[in-house]
């Protein structure tokens, strides 16, 4: 088992401020000092101009005057003389990922709603500028899937750690999110989260009821949801999605007759042995050796379903390998996913919402393993994690992190049509604790669907007047998937 299937299932950014004092964590107030400050997203890619503040927190909330972390802010100022009472903030998937980089990079489709409001966010603990956890070699790619050897990276990984995992969890995140809000002196917040992030929005919705104004949840994790086995099948529907679509579409049809037979093809050669390749790193530019194999394919067709532009390269993508012998595409496109992951996320932290939230729960779950080990991804990716989780200490975990949520806050969720990890299903399995609520499914699209067509408008209009039953959603009816490719130069014009 490669290492690029240890981290398949992470679904798929000097700085300047006042440190203050923290104080009791039941009043959980401490001042903050901005100070302006010019970020780039981990990736390198972006700038962003805002103000910054680091802020130190108690390792463990229990003990306000032990271990402290110090845990990174920033702050777009509202454009409005009388901003809100509440602030909007972003919570980032992952596990792992950093939210100020998913400000960074969507910051020109929030322009309007910091209009109103300030757009407040934090680094959750563990991640980005905030104490964050991660492990060199956690990535390392042995040959093939051995549970010792994957503990023995983690434990590795466990000795590398600057603190301890077990504080690093939703139930913690939650507390921080509300400290933070208390300290700015907001009344409430707005909160946007997407993928794993819409379990933090749900639990502090949960958690904290009266403090919070609006969700929008986007690609929903539903709170009894266990992260494991589905992420497989999930995909494996998707995969299957584009195959009918492109049957259903004539000129995809006439150009590639068979998809499944082309990703047949190209799987079963890879199975057999790697192909050794010469390319320049899609990232740096360097002269890269690689030998390619099944698990490069399983990165590429994963990750490219995230998003409908990659989706459209699929059918091509596949054909040039399967019958032009052409690999580079492939190659080029998982080194450049590979690459972009084990950047963005952070592995310890990833390892201990995961191993708390939700490898604790694989006993009470009914898997068709049958199922699972007929996808292209296979079962591989739940055996993994089930080993790293069996030497990863359980972290702080709320006794009802894992019920149904109910609530009466005003609610958008959020689902692309063809999301591969967080299918629109999802999104309805938590309409029934939910009173005052709507599920917008967008047509064609995948995983994350803040920047797509009018939604940053939808987003913004709803944070506005938080109404979801009357929210005006025509306007999606006029998202469509991205075209087919019918070459590597682009689609049918």
């Amino acid at each position: 088992m490669s290492a690029l299937r240890i981290w398949k299932f992470l679904t798929s950014r000097t700085i300047l401020g006042v440190v203050a004092v923290v104080l009791n964590p039941a009043n959980a107030v401490a001042e903050l000092s901005f100070s302006p400050c010019s970020l780039t997203g981990t990736d390198g890619n972006g700038n962003l101009h805002a103000e910054c503040a680091t802020w130190r927190r108690p390792l463990d909330l229990d003990k306000p005057d032990g271990e402290q972390i110090e845990l990174f802010v920033t702050k777009l100022k509202s454009t409005s003389t009388k901003p809100a009472s509440d602030a909007f903030t972003l919570i980032n998937g992952g596990p792992g990922g950093s939210s100020i980089d998913l400000l960074i990079q969507f910051s020109p489709a929030l322009n309007t709603i910091a209009r109103e409001r300030d757009i407040v966010v934090l680094d959750q603990r563990g991640t980005g500028r905030s104490s964050r956890l991660t492990c060199d070699g956690i990535a390392d790619d042995p040959e093939s899937y051995n549970a010792e050897e994957v503990i023995e990276r983690v434990n590795a990984c466990l000795d590398q750690l600057p603190h301890d995992p077990r504080f690093f969890t939703t139930s913690v995140a939650v507390h921080d999110l509300d400290a933070l809000r208390a300290a700015l002196g907001y009344q409430q917040l707005s909160i946007y989260g997407v993928s794993y992030g819409t379990r933090v929005a749900l639990h502090y919705m949960r958690v904290y009821p009266q403090r919070t104004r609006a969700v929008v949840v986007d690609g929903v994790v539903p709170p009894p949801a266990v992260l494991g086995a589905q992420i497989a099948i999930h995909s494996q529907n998707a995969l299957d999605q584009v195959v009918k679509r492109c049957t259903e579409d004539s000129a995809c049809r006439q150009k590639f007759s068979d998809v499944a037979a082309s990703f047949s093809i190209v799987a079963d050669r890879l199975r057999e042995s790697a192909i050794p390749l010469e390319l320049a790193h899609p990232v740096t530019g360097e002269h890269t050796t690689l030998d390619l194999s099944y698990d490069h394919l399983i990165t590429w067709v994963r990750f490219s379903l995230y998003a409908p532009e990659t989706t459209a390269l699929i059918p091509v993508t596949l054909s040039e390998a399967a019958y032009q012998r052409n690999y580079l595409p492939i190659a080029s496109n998982a080194l450049r996913m590979l690459h972009n992951v084990s950047t963005a996320m952070a592995y310890g932290m990833h390892n201990a919402v995961v191993c708390t939230e939700d490898a604790p729960f694989y006993s009470g779950q009914q898997i068709d393993f049958a199922h699972l080990e007929s996808t292209y991804i296979g079962r591989d990716m739940y055996d993994t994690l089930k080993a790293m989780c069996s030497a990863w200490p359980q972290g702080i975990r709320d006794a009802d992190m894992k019920i149904t949520i109910e609530s009466d806050v005003p609610t958008l969720i959020l689902s692309g049509e063809y999301d591969p990890i967080t299918p629109p299903a999802w999104g309805e399995a938590i309409l029934p604790g939910l009173s005052n609520v709507r599920h917008v499914v967008a047509p064609g699209q995948g995983h994350g669907t803040l920047a797509r067509g009018c939604m940053p408008q939808l987003i913004d209009h709803f944070i506005q007047t938080p109404d979801p039953v009357n929210l005006d959603t025509q306007c999606i009816a006029n998202l469509k998937p991205f075209p087919f490719f019918l070459d590597l130069l682009g689609p049918k014009p």
